[in-house]
């Protein structure tokens, strides 16, 4: 096993380049070369690379992974932690322990003993089988499937890993539960974008089509062919739909054609619908034939806000995923069970809400039938109303009338009322039916509703949920004797569920019992169901028993049992059999295994015999999905008879703005779409002109949908989209390669319209740079001056931004968009220093351009005011007092963390702090004035303190005004990035006080015109030396060292009153001099009176030394330098060697270009220490670029 060195591959958080994106031959070959001479290092003979780890229906992330030959080794503690798998590595990763899921299942990685423990189970690894490098312990990742369960399958052509696993894992289920709370955070509008898009209203566009062909035949039989085409457009505004159907075995019916259209205004309260063509009734009475009429309504498409929940169970296709979408938005999905069986928490919504059920295949197979399920309660918040009105003609020999009406009021927000008429003109009798319902919600967990037609029906509905969550739901219909609207004959329906869900340690299952009594005229029969659902040692387990009962027959009790799981060799096998306990024999057994072959191609086989009849069927099929269509075909045995079929269906995608016509193996009508369109908006207007080009590259993530990119013309579309609900979509402004690339947005919420894409131009804006510097000048002598505010304008004075100068005076700032600006130093700062500034103004202009603009020499010098000439003061003397010398140490270290975040956050970090004491009393503070959580963070010997969980930037800027306020006048704001691990540049700071108390005792010290102010006390001269030499270029008094009691005290003098001091502190405060002091005495013999004792400076105990910045004062070896930093990687030499010269003049430091398959890496050289390093990397970010990263052990190639 070989340790890999500090620089083979080296990727790092924020750095433009990703390894993932050389090409493939350009790997193959460098992975046969094995030996690169780049960077003059030697490599070992593995890779550490980047690949991307895919969950399916999730997400995924780039993480570093080890390459050898054709197999991967993935790092164990990165692999986990994205997982969300506990994991505890130890200092040396020597071992990782944790538990996988359950913490019972406790795991063990030991290098040492080059094993795994896992569940009280020893694996034992092969040589090799464990690589350990410089920052993790990677393990080969065929162990992760046998071990874990983790299938991970890996493709050298796109460098990515898709793992797959049986185990809901923790990583899934935060997504779905991520998924849920961003889609119930959507549809409540708690979701707040930079940009709102509304709906457009259309006269005619015509956008999506969906086609299905399916022949079946039978030899020496009957043969059929059926075609359907659905046609999506938006006509006058509105949703157009229409659907051609034709059966070669039937002649062509116009009952069998549909056609919808819809008009959908959610911001016009009294009319918010208008839907006219073949309508949905909703009618008591039973309409076997279409009713084409009108209908009004002012109930909104949009989900509204939910109040509790209510269970939905119902059999669909065993193995099938089923998606929950109430009013168009998707809220939840689940697997079926072995034997089809499924369950939803439908959350309960005011208002009418449509439910509707989505079916889909383990093979990707769509099921286009909406199943549409009836709430039995519906409320509306107190003092809401809202109607829905409809009429139309029955497609039946008669042609019946139909017409019906319907109100509901929120009386309170427990109790809602409601009523209507509804009318069916081929009723006999009783054509006219009246009605009323109530829906109540007694406590949180109790609900009731009833309704009563007149002359039809009553019936009433009890749902109860216990704090188990078991739910109890009684239902109670009664029919009128002589009714005829309803084609029954019942007289009365009961119906009572009961359903447990019920866990013990790792073991669940779900339980419904359920009774239905039915009353006819001339007898009664009773129905009872048993449902038992559990997933135990992988195998997917369902149980159902039916019993009938009807007077004077016997009774039939039998059960279905259907069971599925996973086989060696990717097969999944699904039995299934039904028992009758009435007859003491089984009536039938069913088989079926399913395997995918090669992608996107799957094959089933399955088998059938029912044993009360001589019947038996075979079925063989095979499907495979083409990226614009579904294609497959089945040969069935039944008995004797041979039957073949063979279907094909997909989906056309027009859109004409952007001259777009696509394919779709999906359905689309009914549905919308986005097309997105970055463009370099070089005149920053944000229109798109002619001429500007489009900009590739631009990273998106939708809250729903599916993205497609077309790398030929950069666009990107979101398609798959509800309509009439609203897709948030977070633009990545870090995915540009150009840095000087920026969005003005970053993110959009887009009203979907149906059936057509919609077209939004996303301007990308080439943002310039300004520098300067700011220098004092006295006495003919000038020097730059940190820490002085300059700020950005329009010409139009509209404030930009703002920045500092650093220690030599340089500023600038990345991020000014095409036009006329001015800069000047802080009118306010320049006040309070006594400072004037030439000159006052500098005007300049951005220009546009695809590489953006630099702007160079925005330069300043500033002076001091005149001194004030004011009459000196009268030596006083002061009462005896306690004196407090009071110094700090405070020490700048820039460090690396590598961290995983979670979500998208910031932090301020306030203080680092050796004692723990200090950090502790330091927090209690920082709590008391914020009244919020601030943690201390222990790591590298320091205890950091930090505020933390920030979710926006208005909320630093809130906590660092009431810093401010407070007297905090130096922090380091970090950001945290969401789902990335990436090395964080912090720097410590411990501010620890150490206060002298001296009682000067009765001597009354003279206070003359020659007051002073201590600013340092140092044991190393040359320490104090540069802060007297600090002070002299930046202020207009004198300043002197004074040696005493061991120490070099660096004190300004001249001052002729108090109020000349007070200025100077409130001066050298601006310029980060805080730790000053102001001496009660004078300890020049010159100025005490004579015969006057004064007493020496009587500090008990050291003082702490104040370097400006820490100083290594060990000798620097003779050696060669080897310690580098790369500060970003470009496809392009021009980029490079920008950079190179933007260091070299602002830092003069070497820098160099190191050319490496195909790209071009900017290389900081010079330094023998990490150590060394650690002042530049804010500097290299306040340039441009932090991405930076420490290579160890460089040889220059110069």
């Amino acid at each position: 096993m070989t340790d890999k060195k500090a620089y083979s591959v080296i990727r790092s958080a924020g750095s433009m380049f990703r390894l993932s994106a050389i090409k493939p031959l350009t790997l193959f070959f460098f992975l046969c070369l094995f030996i690169s001479p780049a960077l003059s290092q030697q490599l070992p003979d593995y890779d550490e690379i980047a690949v991307f780890v895919k969950i399916p229906r999730t997400g995924g992330m780039d993480i570093d992974a080890v390459i050898r030959d054709d197999e991967i080794w993935l790092p164990v503690t990165d692999l986990f932690s994205f997982l969300k798998i506990h994991n505890v590595p130890s200092p040396g990763l020597e071992t990782i322990e944790g538990f996988f899921i359950n913490p019972d299942a406790v795991y063990e990685i030991s290098r040492e003993q080059n094993r795994i423990t896992y569940q009280d189970k020893v694996y034992q690894l092969q040589e090799g089988d464990l690589i350990r490098t410089e920052t993790n312990l990677y393990l080969r990742a065929s162990y992760y499937g046998k071990i874990f369960g983790l299938e991970c399958t890996f493709s050298f052509r796109t460098l990515s890993v898709t793992v797959t696993s049986d185990l809901e894992l923790p990583y899934i289920s935060e997504m779905r539960r991520e998924e849920m709370r961003r889609n119930l955070s959507r549809v409540k509008g708690e979701i707040k974008a930079d940009t709102n898009i509304a709906r457009t209203y259309p006269l005619f566009r015509l956008g999506m089509a969906d086609w299905s062909v399916i022949a079946s035949e039978e030899i020496h039989g009957k043969a059929e062919t059926r075609i359907n085409l659905d046609l999506g457009s938006m006509l006058a505004g509105g949703e157009l739909t229409t659907s051609l159907y034709i059966n070669s075995a039937s002649d062509f019916s116009e009952k069998q054609q549909k056609y919808l259209w819809r008009y959908v205004n959610n911001d016009f309260t009294p009319l918010r619908q208008v839907i006219a063509g073949k309508i949905r009734t909703n009618a008591i009475s039973t309409i076997y034939n279409p009713v084409i009429g009108v209908q009004l309504t002012n109930t909104p498409t949009t989900y509204r806000r939910s109040f509790g929940t209510y269970t939905l169970t119902d059999q669909t296709e065993p193995g099938w995923i089923v998606e929950l979408y109430v009013n168009n938005v998707l809220i939840d999905y689940v697997t079926a069970d072995a034997s089809g069986f499924y369950s939803f928490e439908i959350p309960l919504v005011y208002g009418n809400s449509i439910v509707n059920l989505k079916f889909y295949s383990p093979w990707g197979e769509e099921r286009t039938k909406e199943q549409n399920i009836n709430i039995p309660f519906n409320f509306l918040p107190h003092k809401v109303f809202e109607y829905n009105v409809g009429a139309g003609i029955v497609e039946d020999t008669l042609a019946s009338r139909f017409s019906r009406g319907s109100f509901s009021y929120g009386l309170t927000n427990s109790i809602t009322l409601g009523g209507g008429a509804e009318y069916l003109s081929s009723l006999s009798s009783d054509n006219f039916m009246p009605f009323l319902n109530t829906s109540v919600r007694l406590t949180n967990n109790l609900l009731l509703s009833g309704e009563y037609t007149h002359g039809v029906r009553a019936k009433g509905t009890l749902s109860y949920r216990m704090p188990s969550n078991i739910q109890l739901d009684v239902n109670y219909i009664w029919y009128a004797p002589e009714q005829k609207a309803i084609n029954l004959n019942y007289r009365e329906e009961r119906k009572a569920s009961l359903l447990i869900p019920l866990k013990i340690g790792n073991f669940s299952s779900f339980n419904k019992v359920g009774v239905t009594q039915t009353v006819v005229p001339a007898f009664k029969y009773t129905t009872a169901e048993w449902l038992f659902s559990t997933s135990l040692f992988g195998v997917n387990t369902s149980l159902t028993t039916y019993s009938i009962f009807r007077e004077e027959l016997v009774p039939q009790i039998y059960s279905n049992l259907s069971l599925a799981f996973r086989v060696p060799g990717g097969f999944v096998i699904r039995p299934q059999t039904q028992y009758s306990f009435t007859y003491n024999r089984f009536l039938s057994a069913r088989v079926k295994v399913e395997r995918p072959l090669i992608k996107n191609s799957y094959l089933t086989l399955s088998y059938e015999q029912n044993f009360r009849t001589p019947m038996k069927m075979a079925e063989l099929g095979f499907r495979y999905d083409f990226s614009f269509a579904q294609s497959g075909m089945s040969v069935r045995q039944t008995d004797d008879k041979t039957s073949f079929t063979q279907y094909a269906r997909g989906s056309l995608i027009r859109d004409r703005k952007t001259r777009y016509l696509g394919t779709d193996n999906r359905t689309n009508v009914g549905r919308g779409g986005i097309t997105l369109v970055p463009y370099l908006d070089l005149n920053a207007n944000g229109k798109k002109d002619k001429g500007e080009p489009k900009v590739s590259g631009l990273n998106i993530k939708a809250s729903s949908g599916r993205i497609e990119k077309n790398e030929r013309d950069s666009t990107i579309r979101v398609l798959g989209l509800e309509p009439y609900t609203d897709c948030f979509i977070e633009l990545d402004p870090n995915s540009f390669e150009n840095i000087s690339w920026r969005l003005k947005k970053k993110s959009l919420s887009v009203a979907v319209d149906p059936n057509i894409l919609k077209t939004i131009e996303i301007p990308v804006l080439a943002v310039g740079e300004a520098t300067g510097e700011v220098k004092i000048q006295r006495d003919g002598f000038t020097e730059g001056l940190e820490r002085i505010i300059v700020s950005f304008f329009t010409a139009s004075d509209k404030p930009v931004a703002k920045t500092l100068t650093e220690i030599d005076g340089f500023y600038s700032y990345f991020g000014l968009t095409p036009g006329d600006y001015y800069v000047r130093i802080d009118t306010a700062q320049l006040n309070t220093l006594g400072m004037l500034s030439e000159p006052e103004t500098i005007p300049f202009s951005v220009k546009g351009g695809a590489e953006g603009d630099i702007i160079y020499d925005l330069n300043f010098t500033v002076t001091y005011l005149p001194d004030d000439t004011s009459a000196a003061q009268a030596d006083k003397a002061v009462v005896p007092e306690i004196r407090k010398d009071t110094t700090y140490m405070i020490i700048h270290e820039v460090v690396q963390e590598l961290v995983t975040i979670s979500e998208d956050s910031w932090a301020i970090q306030l203080g680092a702090f050796r004692n723990k004491s200090n950090a502790e009393a330091y927090r209690r503070k920082l709590h008391k004035l914020l009244g919020k959580d601030v943690e201390i963070v222990v790591e590298d010997g320091y205890y950091k303190v930090r505020i933390l969980d920030l979710k926006t930037r208005e909320e630093v800027d809130r906590n660092i005004e009431l810093l401010r306020q407070n007297g905090v006048t130096e922090l380091w704001v970090i950001r945290l990035k969401a789902k990335q691990q990436q090395l964080v540049l912090t720097e410590k700071v411990d501010s620890i006080a150490t206060i002298t108390e001296t009682i000067t005792g009765t001597a009354a010290p003279i206070i003359s015109t020659d007051m002073v102010l201590q600013a340092g006390a140092f044991r190393d001269e040359n320490n104090a030396v540069r802060l007297r030499d600090k002070l002299s270029a930046t202020i207009n008094k004198p300043v002197v060292i004074v040696p005493e009691d061991g120490y070099y005290k660096v004190r300004v003098t001249g001052f002729e009153t108090l109020e000349e001091i007070e200025k100077m502190i409130a001066a050298l405060g601006f310029l980060g001099h805080r730790d000053i002091w102001i001496p009660s005495f004078r300890d020049t013999a010159a100025v005490a009176a004579p015969g006057l004792t004064i007493p020496p400076d009587t500090i008990t105990e050291a003082v702490t030394e104040i370097p400006e910045i820490p100083v290594d004062e060990k000798e620097i070896s003779e050696a060669e330098p080897t310690v580098a930093l790369q500060v970003g990687v470009f496809q392009k030499k021009r980029h490079a060697v920008r950079a190179q010269r933007k260091i070299i003049s602002r830092l003069d430091l070497p820098v160099e270009i190191v050319e490496q398959w195909g790209y071009y890496h900017v290389i900081v050289t010079g330094f023998f220490t990490r150590e060394e390093t650690y002042p530049y990397y804010p500097e290299l970010a306040g340039l441009g670029y932090p991405g930076i990263t420490l290579i160890e052990n460089y040889k220059s190639r110069e």
